[in-house]
């Protein structure tokens, strides 16, 4: 399965190998992330390759915990946890994420990814205001 090939080598930190299963044209979104070094704007195998350089570059993936699956037809549902470690602190970041996946001839034709955009934005730059209680 797709997705799962898409996990193994994103926990490999394999972004070639990684970019291979997207399609040209793929429909990307990503919710965004303030001061993220990544590109927004995703359409190609190319693109998917430098969003997950750029990741890699601020955040090292040290871990990746799946809960939960689910697959209708060419569409599917992941939902778990990512451990990472920030590269320039060095401190730890875990944060919930889910990923909608549209895959069509063997390759992902759609791709979004949700995530905890606000820890993230707090553990790249320190002067990330705090949530009002």
């Amino acid at each position: 399965m797709v997705v799962e090939r898409l996990v193994a080598r994103w926990a490999a930190k394999d972004t070639a190998g990684l970019s291979r299963l997207f399609a040209d044209g793929v429909r990307w979104w990503a919710a965004p992330v303030p001061g993220a070094p990544w590109p927004v704007e995703i359409r190609n195998p190319r693109e998917v390759e430098s969003f997950f350089l750029a990741f890699r570059a601020v955040l090292d993936l040290t871990g990746i915990t799946t809960r939960g699956l689910v697959v209708d037809g060419p569409d599917a549902v992941l939902t778990g946890r990512l451990h990472s470690r920030v590269q320039a602190t060095g401190a730890a970041l875990s944060y919930d994420f889910a990923i909608a996946v549209g895959v069509h001839g063997g390759l992902v034709t759609e791709f979004r990814m949700y995530a905890d955009t606000l820890a993230i934005a707090r553990a790249l730059a320190q002067d990330v205001p705090p949530v009002s209680p």
